[in-house]
């Protein structure tokens, strides 16, 4: 498998709450080692998307749902949660908790086509799962897990 011979690369990344390389569930904490099998290093442009986030909570009570790449940041740009560069891939709010119901309750954002410009592609991602206050929501039920697709095109 090789690089395309257009102006850009496309690089998927698939990751979810059960396979995290370094995890926290109870806080929310999770780390990915990221190994591509083949990238460029001198890319001119990097856009990110997230092309979906579905987090089941069938035992949360939270109702809101913030997605943080610790160590990646949207360029040019400012968020008051963060009160500096933007950090935050999505965010999703319920209109209910997933405690009183009596089948799986899953909430997905997507957003393929909002662009999300980032300075390089990292070798590692800390995501972290937080409420609006910034406290860590607890995965480590069974009944609540996440799976997140983001999309990088690094342009050359």
């Amino acid at each position: 498998m090789g690089l395309c011979e257009c102006d850009k690369d496309i690089l998927k990344i698939q990751l979810d709450s059960e396979t995290a390389d370094i995890s926290t569930p109870a806080s929310g904490n999770f780390k990915y080692n990221l190994k591509f099998p083949v990238k460029r290093n001198n890319y001119k442009k990097i856009v990110l998307y997230v092309d979906y986030w579905t987090v089941q909570i069938g035992g949360l009570t939270d109702l809101n749902y913030v997605l943080n790449a610790n160590n990646i940041s949207e360029l040019n740009s400012y968020n008051s949660y963060t009160k500096g560069n933007n950090s935050i891939l999505a965010t999703l709010t319920t209109n209910g908790d997933g405690v009183s119901r009596t089948t799986d309750f899953a909430i997905t954002y997507q957003a393929p086509q909002t662009p999300i410009i980032i300075n390089g592609i990292p070798n590692e991602l800390d995501i972290s799962i937080t409420d609006l206050a910034k406290s860590g929501i607890d995965f480590s039920s069974s009944d609540n897990n996440w799976i997140l697709c983001l999309r990088l095109e690094c342009f050359y």
